[in-house]
Parts: structure tokens; sequence; C-alpha cells
């Protein structure tokens, strides 16, 4: 009974077995004198019925059913069919089958006579084939972990799995398997299909590098194969434009995209003057000043005009081929004009950007640009002054030098420094008669004559104010736009602000140049502060009528040019043939380059070194408007003190009807306009 090596397939009859009950049983023992052998066995089989008597009936329920099955630990056991005899206590028991993992477990046994324990048996991993089609080297990953690649044989175990394939260019191929286990081979196929698409793209003119994503791939016209997804095509050919475009790919679907028109590539033109500095018009478009590089469209002939200052404009015309690069280096020809000057008293030297080129007793053949000339005789002041020369037409000057004390009396600057860039001629006015006569064609309604008397000497600015001082009071300002043209380059007069912003500019600048302000709010309305200070502010209407007409005593002419039309050129920038296409009205045979506002100073200066008082842009005046009448002079007007209006003074870039061109229109208004402008002004003293 010591062999626990039981056959599990024997069948045996068993029974339940019950305890003997041993109540009641009185036995007397009578011991008499025995063999040792038959001691012996008798003892054993008391312990065998003891053994009966106590022992439990324990069935091991397995599944599957074992190939076998025993007690490796523990007290003695016998088997009798599916159940076990075995005592109180712990055993270990061990069982086997065929394609399942060894089982071995320790279990308790009870004083019960009927114990049951049911226990289940792992299976073996199985065994799995893994491939691809029509590729193979395909990553396998079994529950989303790498297992390696096509072909591939790998352990498993049993139960339900999910099998994934991967493969570039190939659409992932995803499955679940049962896997059986108990080293079972099962066999896992995939056909994976492409994740491309088929993608025809030709050109005109063929032969263009065809690529995608930045990689050549071929010419045009092309076949290529193109992974599902959005990807840029391009076609690249020498003397065209670099072509793109985004495609959206999905695999299988075919593609063909239309024939793609190659656009010629620009060509480039550089152009360089001496001096620098010229204004560039192409195409009768302002492009900037030289030295300028500029990308142009190929196949084109382009009129080129150069303009400066004191200088004969050049034209010229080039035809720009595809990729072609052309250099222009032009010497440009200065304009000249004739000063003379009359000295009182005789006898001076006289100093020309400070060289001296002898005694005032001469005619001065100048460019037509900004020159300085000194006038320097003993006992006295030294007499400064700035010239432009004006092409064509002969200037006189005439000076009287003063004493140096009659110099110190009157030592007044006459040019003064607001800020960077913003500078202010001195201006000595007299009497003027303001408006136009009854007679004169084109006369409006609100040009009324009127007398005037200035007393009061005043600076007025050289030029309109631009953008880039103004941004200085408020950087957040933008011009504004003109067509393609920016009206709100740092060069250009500041356009687009209403008359009490430019009041408020007025005393920000005094502010700036330890000034009183010349502008108070009294309520809703900016006015002049009472009496008039030396703060910056606008010009009156007679200050800016005086310094645009002056005329040396002669009769003052209709237009700023003169009396007739068209203007000679480069007399100021009005509605020209460029701007044809912009406004109702331009002025014909005239061509001032310039379709919008010109950068301030583009044209020449008039007798007081004072800019664009004709053309460019409008400005604003400090003069409540009025059209009111009166025949008593007016001495140093500053306006009405009420209305609703400001006036604007000066033709601009928009006026082409002849009304508009003459010096005394007026207008008016209060709003931002992008043709009005303005320019500032201070008492002396």
């Amino acid at each position: 009974m010591n062999d626990q090596n039981i056959d599990a397939n024997a069948e045996l009859e068993v029974s339940e077995f019950s305890r003997a009950d041993t109540t009641g049983v009185n036995r007397r023992r009578i011991l008499k004198p025995v063999p040792l052998s038959i001691a012996l066995v008798f003892t054993l089989l008391g312990a065998a019925a003891l053994f009966i008597v106590t022992a439990g009936a324990v069935k091991f329920d397995i599944t599957p059913s074992p190939d076998s099955l025993e007690i490796t630990s523990g007290f003695f056991s016998y088997r009798l069919g599916e159940r076990f005899l075995m005592l109180p206590g712990d055993y270990t028991i061990r069982a086997t089958a065929a394609g399942y993992h060894e089982f071995e477990t320790e279990v308790t046994v009870s004083s019960d006579p009927n114990q049951e324990f049911e226990f289940s048996m792992l299976k073996l991993p199985g065994i799995l084939n893994v491939a691809s089609t029509p590729v193979s080297d395909a990553e396998v990953f079994v529950d989303q972990v790498y297992m390696g690649n096509t072909p591939l044989t790998i352990d498993i175990e049993p139960g339900l799995h999910d099998i994934l394939f991967q493969s570039d260019r190939y659409l992932p191929y995803q499955t679940e398997v049962e896997i059986e286990g108990r080293r079972v081979e099962q066999t896992v196929a995939a056909e994976l299909s492409p994740a491309w698409a088929i993608v025809t793209v030709s050109s005109e003119p063929p032969a263009a590098d065809v690529m995608l994503d930045g990689t050549t791939l071929g010419q045009s016209p092309s076949t290529i194969e193109v992974l599902q997804g959005e990807h840029t095509i391009g076609l690249k050919k020498q003397g065209f434009k670099l072509w793109q475009s985004n495609i959206e790919v999905s695999a299988g679907q075919e593609l063909s995209l239309d024939l793609v028109s190659l656009i010629k590539s620009d060509g480039k033109l550089s152009i360089s003057t001496n001096p620098i500095g010229a204004n560039i018009t192409i195409a009768e478009r302002y492009r900037g000043q030289s030295p300028l590089s500029i990308s142009l469209a190929p196949g084109n002939a382009y009129e080129i005009l150069l303009s400066k200052a004191g200088f004969e404009p050049i034209r010229r015309s080039v035809n720009i081929e595809p990729d072609q690069d052309i250099a222009l280096n032009l010497k440009m020809t200065p304009v000249m004009g004739v000063v003379r000057l009359q000295v009182q008293p005789e006898g001076a030297e006289l100093f020309l950007n400070g060289k001296s080129i002898g005694d005032t007793s001469q005619r001065l053949n100048l460019t037509a640009t900004r020159h300085k000339i000194e006038v320097i005789k003993p006992g006295f002041a030294t007499y400064t002054a700035t010239i432009t020369p004006q092409p064509g037409l002969a200037q006189q000057m005439l000076i009287n030098l003063q004493t140096e004390e009659e110099a110190r009396a009157a030592a007044i600057p006459t040019v003064i420094t607001a800020m960077q860039d913003v500078t202010a001629n001195l201006i000595i006015p007299d009497k003027l008669a303001m408006g136009a006569s009854r007679r004169e064609p084109g006369r409006r309604s609100n040009e009324i004559e009127r007398q005037v008397q200035l007393t009061r000497a005043y600076y007025l600015g050289t030029h309109e104010i631009t953008n880039l001082a103004y941004k200085d009071f408020d950087p957040s300002h933008n011009s504004g736009m003109l067509g393609r043209s920016l009206l709100s380059d740092d060069e250009r007069p500041v356009v687009n602000t209403s008359w009490e912003r430019v009041a408020r500019f007025c005393n920000w600048l005094s502010l700036k140049n330890g000034l009183p302000a010349g502008y108070e709010q009294v309520g809703n309305i900016w006015r002049l502060v009472q009496p008039v200070n030396t703060g910056f502010r606008l010009p009156t209407e007679a200050e800016w009528a005086w310094a645009a007409r002056y005329d040396k005593g002669d009769t003052p002419t209709r237009f700023p040019w003169g009396d007739n039309m068209p203007p000679p050129a480069g007399s100021g920038n009005f509605a020209d043939e460029s701007a044809a296409n912009m406004v109702p009205y331009h002025v014909v045979g005239y061509n001032d380059t310039y379709r919008g506002p010109a950068p301030v100073g583009s044209f020449s200066a008039n007798e007081f070194g004072i800019y664009d008082l004709n053309g460019n842009v409008s400005e604003w005046v400090n003069d409540i408007y009025t059209a009111s009448s009166g025949r008593e002079l007016l001495i140093d007007p500053t306006g009405p003190e009420t209305g609703d209006y400001y006036v604007i003074r000066g033709s601009n870039y928009t006026s082409g009807r002849f009304s508009e061109l003459r010096w005394t229109y007026r207008d008016y208004g209060k709003d931002p306009r992008p043709d009005v402008g303005f320019r500032i002004a201070r008492y002396v003293e």
C-alpha cells in the first residue's frame, strides 16, 4: 500500500465509507501469551482498521483528465477508483497531460469523510506561422508588441490575439486569431494592399524636373508612385518659375493632374546712379530710389524714368529675359540755373558752398540744387543764404549787407530745427492781396479779394510734415494706401489726419522744444491761444498765401509756374498723365513721374526755400473757413472764431482741373483726407 502511483484509468467499484459505530460495545480484553509474529499481524491489522475508520474519501476533479496523477508528499494515501483514502493533513499532488503544462499544487485534507477538489491545467503555447504577400519582411505585432518580420514562427499563448502587419508602402493589415495552444501549429498569411496611387503629371514645356516633397523623381511627363496622404508636388525648369501644388492621394486611386503651363521666370534689373538717391519709376510706377535691385517679369519692354532734383531726367528702355541680370550704371547730368547777385555795399567777397569764388560782381551758373552762399566784407556782418537755382530761369538776389551792429540787432535765425528733419525758414512778410479778381478765369465764389497786412515775422516749415516725423507723435498712425502705393512711406507727407489731430501735434512739438502751447481747447473747439504766442501752429491762410505767391513786387501769376498751361517739366506734383486712370481730370501733356504723393522736397523750392506749396498734397491752414467779404484792411488775420470747417490751401497730386491748379484755389474740411497734409509755422517773437 506504500506505492502511491495509481493507474488513473483503473475501474473499481467503490461505495461511500462510513465510520463503524463502536458505542455501547463492551469488550473484555484478555491478554494471552502469543507468538511475536501473531502480535505484529494483529498490530498491522489494527492500524489498517484504524486508517480505514479515520481516513476520508477525497476526489480530485482535474480538467482535462490527466494522463497521470500522483501524490508526491504527505501521509499515506490509497486510491480507490476516482477517490483517494487520505488522512487529514497537507499533501502535494502532481498531474500531467499531453499538450498541457505539468500541474502541481498543495491541498489540505480535512476530517470530512467526503471531500472534492477541482483544478484546471494550463494549455501549452501554440505554434503560429506568420507570412505576408506580395512582400515579405513585414513587421509583425502581436497585441501591439513587436515580434519580428515575416516569414516568422512564434510560440503564442492560447486565446484570442490581435495580429498587425506593417510594411513600407503598404497599408497596415490587422486580424484576430484564436490560438488553440497545446503545441498545435496554426498559420496566418496577410495579403498586403499597396498604400500608394499612381500620379501622372505633365507640363508645357516638357522635360521639367518633377519633385515630390522636395525630392526629384524624374522629368515631365512622368508617372510616379505616391504614398497616400498630403504631398507637395512641384515642377522646376531652367528659365521658368517653380510651380508647386498640394495634392491629396488616396491608396489605389489613380490621380492625373491637369497640364501645367509653366511661367517664365523673372529677370533682375539693378540700377545705380551718380549721384545716388534718384527716384526710379518703372512702367509708370514708382519703385524707390537708386541704388535699386528689382525682379521683373520677362518678355516685356520696360520704360524707366530716373529723376532727381537738380538733374536732368534719364529715360531708358530695357527688355527683360528669363533669369537675366541687367545692370544699369547711370551718371546724371545736372540741370543748371543762373543766379545774379547784387550786393550793397560793393567790394564784398563771395563764398559758394564754403569756397571763395571772388567778388560778388559775377554771374553764377549753378546746378539746380541747394547751394550755400556767403557774402563777407570787413566791418559788416557775414550774409549767409541757401539758394536753389531754377532751370531756365535767371534769378537775381538783392543783398544789403548789415553792419555788425545792425546784424546783432537783427540776430534772428533764418532757419530753425523743430526736430530731426523738420526745419522752418524765416519769412519777413508785408502787404498782400488775397483772393482773385472777378474776371480771373476759373475763379470760385469763395476767392474774395481782401487786402492784408502782415506785421510779424514768422517761421514756415520748409517741407510738409512727413510720416516719419508724425510717427514720433503718433506711432499708431497709418496714412493708408493709394492703389498699390504706400501713402505711409517715411519720406512722404503725412495724410489722413484731421485738423484737430494736427493741432495736438503742434502742441506736442511746442512742448518738445520748450515753447508754450500754440492751441487751447475751449469746450469741443481747438483754437489759437490769445494773444498768439511763439508756440508751433499751422500757418494762417494769409501767411500761407504770402509764402506761396511771393512775387518780389510783381503781379502774381495765375499758376505756380506762370500763366499758361500745361506746366513745364518739374513744376510740381499734380494729376499728371500717369494718374489718368486714378482721377476724373488730369493735366494733359504733363508727367511728373508720381501717381501719388512724392517724397517731400522732390521738386524745387521757392524763393523762401519752401518746398511743395504747389502740388504734392494740399495743406491744412489755421483759419476757420468762411466765404464772407469785406473791404477793410486785415492786420495779421487768424480767421473767424467760430465755424464748422477749416481752410485747405494748395493743389495736390489729384488736382487736374484748371481751377484747382491756380494759386487762389480754396478748399475746406475738418476730417482726414488722403490728399491733405500740413506744415508747421510759428512767430519769431
